[in-house]
C-alpha cells in the first residue's frame, strides 16, 4: 500500500530534487523522470564524443579478476562480458560494507540498480547492467560494524563485534574466525524470525574474512542471481581512469577547490546546502602505515595528515605512479571515478548523495567525464499484517510529535531570550537602589533557565512520556522508526530476512513503478 513519505529529509536539496526538480535541474545534468529521458542519456554516452573516453577491456579485465575471488553467479558474470560491448551502459550505486549487508537501505539501492538497468534496456534497446560499487575503502569502522533488529516489543537489538576505531580501511579488516564465541551473540541481534537459521549461515559465512569480501559475498548471494556486478574499489586501483582523476585533483586541486566553493555558496544562498563541506584537504587520502590520511592544502604546501613535514606536488605524482593503491577518494571525487571507470547512465543514490552530486556538475566537465542522471533509490517500510491498519496513525503521530517539538524549540528560546532580557532590565534599574540583590537575581536567573532547559531535554529526548497517546504508541514507533529514524536507516538487511526470508525480495519486486518516487509500504 503506498503512503505519503514518513520519511526524514534533512537536505532540502535532495527533497527538492525528488518533489520540484524543475528548481534545482541547473545544478544536474540530466532528467531521470522517465525511461525515455534515460534511453536518451544512454544514447549519448556511447556517440563519438565519449565512446572513447571508457577504456573497456580495462574494466572488463578488473571486473574479471574480482569475480573470480569470489562466488559470482552466472547472470552476473555474463553481465560483466556483456560490458565488452561498445553500445553498452551502467546503471551505478554504492554503498559502505556493512555488516550484514548494513541498512535495509543498501538492499534498496542494488534492488533499485537491477531493476532500473532493466527500464532503460528495454527503453534504449542497447544492453545495460547494474553495478554496485561496495565501498571498502571507507574507514569509518562505527559505521560498518553494527547489527541491528526490532523484536516483537518494539525493543531495539544491537550488536558491534570488539573492533577498536581506527583509520584503516574496512577492506583490510577481518571479522573474527569461524570458533569465536562473538557469532552467537551477533546471530541472536539478528532475530527470532522463521528464516533466523538461514540468516545466521549467511551472518556466518563472513566469518575470518574481511568486510569487504563479506558484504560482495552476501550481495552476490542476494542480487547476483539478477545479474548485479559487485566490485570493490581496491580492484581498480590499476585501471587508467583512477590514475588519471587522482593526478588531476593533485594537479588542479586550488582551480578545484574554487570551483566547488563557489557552487556550495550558490546552494547555500539558494539555502539548499549540499551537506558536504568543501575544505583544504583534497578530494582524496594516502595511505600511510595501513591508515587513510587527510592531505590538506596550506598555501603552496601539501601536508598529510600525522606529519609534521609538508610534502610537494611532484613527490604525490611520483607515488600515485608507483602506488595507485594507495590513494583513493572521498565522497566528492568518487563519483568522478565511478563514472570515468563506468559508461554511467544513472547513479543510484538517497536524498544526501543526490545533494552533493549537485556540487559536481562543472567538475565533471572540466574532468572530461561524463555526468550521469541521480535516480533515488526506492524508499520503503516493512510492516507486518497486524499492525498494518495502525500505521497511518502511527507515520501521522509522529509528524505531529515533530511539529510539537519543533514548536517548543522556537517558544523555548524565545522564552530563553525573554527571561535574560527581562532580568537584565531589572537588575539595571535596581542596581542603585539595592544592589545586594543582583546575585539573588543572577541566582533565579540560572534556576529559572535550568528548569527551562530540563523541560527541553524531555522535549526533545523523551517525548512520548509527555504527549498524549504517546505510551500507547510506543512500541509501533520503536519498531517502524527505532531510534527516531526511519527503519529503513537502521535495521540490518539479515535482521529483516530472518524475519520475512524471500518475502523480502518479493516485496521489493512488487513495487509496480520505480518512477514513482513517493515512499511505499509492503504489509508482510
Amino acid at each position: 500500500m503506498p503512503s505519503e513519505p514518513p520519511i526524514d529529509s534533512s537536505n532540502e536539496l535532495g527533497r527538492r530534487y525528488v518533489t520540484d526538480f524543475p528548481r534545482v535541474e541547473a545544478f544536474y545534468a540530466a532528467d531521470y523522470r522517465r525511461a525515455d529521458l534515460l534511453a536518451a542519456l544512454a544514447s549519448r554516452l556511447i556517440n563519438r564524443t565519449w565512446r572513447a573516453r571508457f577504456d573497456r577491456p580495462a574494466t572488463v579485465e578488473a571486473l574479471r579478476d574480482y569475480a573470480a575471488k569470489h562466488p559470482t553467479p552466472r547472470a552476473a558474470l555474463d553481465n560483466i562480458e556483456r560490458l565488452a560491448d561498445p553500445q553498452a551502459v551502467c546503471v551505478v550505486t554504492g554503498q559502505q560494507a556493512g555488516l550484514g549487508g548494513g541498512p535495509l537501505l543498501a538492499l534498496y539501492k542494488a534492488h533499485t540498480a537491477v531493476r532500473l538497468a532493466a527500464e532503460v534496456e528495454s527503453a534504449s534497446g542497447q544492453p545495460c547492467v547494474p553495478v554496485f560499487w561496495n565501498a571498502s575503502d571507507d574507514s569509518d569502522i562505527e559505521e560498518v560494524n553494527r547489527l541491528r533488529s526490532v523484536d516483537a516489543a518494539g525493543d531495539l537489538r544491537k550488536f558491534r563485534f570488539d573492533i577498536p576505531a581506527g583509520k584503516r580501511h574496512v577492506r583490510d579488516i577481518q571479522l573474527p574466525g569461524p570458533d569465536d564465541s562473538a557469532w552467537q551473540a551477533a546471530v541472536s541481534a539478528l532475530g527470532d524470525g522463521p528464516f533466523a537459521d538461514r540468516a545466521a549461515l549467511l551472518l556466518r559465512d563472513g566469518a575470518g574474512r574481511t568486510f569487504g569480501a563479506a558484504f560482495t559475498r552476501l550481495m552476490l548471494e542476494l542480487l547476483g542471481p539478477r545479474g548485479l556486478i559487485v566490485i570493490e574499489p581496491k580492484a581498480l586501483t590499476e585501471h587508467p581512469a583512477w590514475k588519471r582523476l587522482h593526478a588531476l585533483e593533485i594537479e588542479k586541486r586550488e582551480e578545484r577547490r574554487q570551483g566547488l566553493q563557489r557552487v556550495a555558496e550558490r546552494l547555500e544562498t539558494l539555502g539548499m546546502p549540499a551537506g558536504v563541506p568543501v575544505t583544504n584537504h583534497l578530494n582524496l587520502f594516502l595511505t600511510v602505515k595501513g591508515e587513510r590520511r587527510h592531505v590538506t592544502c596550506e598555501g603552496k604546501r601539501l601536508v598529510v595528515e600525522g606529519s609534521d613535514e609538508s610534502t610537494s606536488m611532484t613527490a604525490l605524482l611520483q607515488q600515485l605512479r608507483a602506488e595507485p593503491g594507495a590513494f583513493t577518494p572521498n565522497v566528492l571525487l568518487r563519483p568522478l571515478i565511478q563514472n570515468a571507470i563506468f559508461p554511467t547512465v544513472a547513479y543510484v543514490g538517497g536524498q544526501a548523495e543526490i545533494a552533493y552530486h549537485g556540487l559536481l556538475k562543472g567538475l565533471h566537465r572540466a574532468s572530461q567525464v561524463f555526468m550521469p542522471a541521480l535516480f533515488p533509490r526506492l524508499s520503503m517500510t516493512l510492516v507486518d499484517a497486524a499492525d498494518a491498519r495502525q500505521f497511518d496513525k502511527v507515520v501521522a503521530f509522529r509528524k505531529r510529535l515533530k511539529w510539537r517539538q519543533k514548536e517548543a524549540g522556537i517558544v523555548y528560546e524565545e522564552a530563553q531570550a525573554g527571561v535574560k532580557r527581562a532580568l537584565g532590565d531589572l537588575r539595571e534599574n535596581l542596581g542603585g537602589l539595592a544592589r545586594p540583590l543582583d546575585g539573588e537575581l543572577q541566582k533565579f536567573e540560572q534556576r529559572m533557565l535550568r528548569t527551562a532547559g530540563d523541560v527541553m531535554t524531555r522535549v526533545k529526548y523523551d517525548p512520548l512520556s509527555i504527549s498524549e497517546g504517546g505510551p500507547e504508541m510506543q512500541a509501533l514507533l520503536n519498531r517502524y522508526f527505532p531510534e527516531d529514524k526511519p527503519q529503513e536507516r537502521v535495521m540490518t538487511v539479515l535482521a529483516a530476512y530472518a524475519r520475512y526470508g524471500p518475502r523480502l525480495m518479493e516485496a521489493i519486486e512488487n513495487v509496480p513503478d520505480l518512477f514513482d518516487f513517493k515512499h511505499h509500504v509492503a504489509v508482510m
